[in-house]
């Protein structure tokens, strides 16, 4: 297995990754591809933004993103995603791990050192009503936990919708730590990253998402 990280928009893998995504995501649950092509393209976020495609003989199995946010030397992993035919190949555990070390060598370019910490969303098993859906929140819980990632659970987390005339989204955070940190330190960290991505990623409105990190005490 190899990986490319795509920097532009008319790079054919940019294309085929986002196919597979919206292949595996339900149309409500998805973002818009326009949020992909302003993070690769936006002056202000593209310099620290990772668009990470998994290959195996040339075929894209697959695709991770992320931001790196230099103020507070942290991380937020968007998407991590692995085409189904793909699956229990130890394909995600690898595709987490190199993304992992892409945005670690932002932050060696920025500060000389690791992040200090990477974030992301997972639905937990309390979102779904059906076993099935409960059964594979318990797997994705399982595989973050082993790669080192542990539940929030003092944060009353909450996710802006992909579509925006939605209302937002009850959702698991975790993090990952590469110091022993402090909340002091933790919650600047995720309110820096929570509006890299939902204000100058996904362009959602600033006083909305101000309300959310408010309601969070973040």
């Amino acid at each position: 297995m190899n990986f490319e990280v795509v920097t532009s928009i008319d790079d054919p893998l940019f294309k085929k990754a986002l196919e597979m995504y919206e292949d595996i995501f339900k149309a409500e649950l998805r973002e818009d591809r326009h949020v992909f092509i302003h993070s690769l393209t936006s002056d202000y976020i593209k310099k620290h933004y990772i668009f990470l495609v998994g290959l195996i003989d040339d075929t894209v199995v697959s695709l991770s993103t992320g931001h790196y946010e230099p103020t507070t030397n942290s991380a937020f992993i968007i998407y991590l995603m692995t085409h189904p035919e793909y699956r229990n190949q130890r394909v995600g555990g690898q595709t987490l791990e190199r993304i992992e070390t892409e945005l670690h060598k932002h932050a060696q370019d920025v500060h000389g050192r690791d992040a200090n910490m990477i974030m992301l969303e997972s639905f937990g098993e309390e979102s779904y009503e059906n076993n099935s859906g409960k059964e594979e929140a318990i797997l994705r819980k399982n595989f973050f936990n082993r790669h080192g990632y542990e539940v929030q659970q003092d944060i009353p987390y909450i996710q802006p919708n992909p579509q925006k005339s939605l209302a937002p989204t009850p959702i698991d955070l975790y993090i990952k730590q590469y110091l022993p940190l402090q909340k002091d330190v933790i919650s600047p960290s995720i309110r820096s990253c929570y509006i890299n991505k939902y204000i100058h990623g996904n362009e959602n409105n600033r006083e909305f998402v101000y309300e959310l990190l408010e309601s969070m005490d973040l």
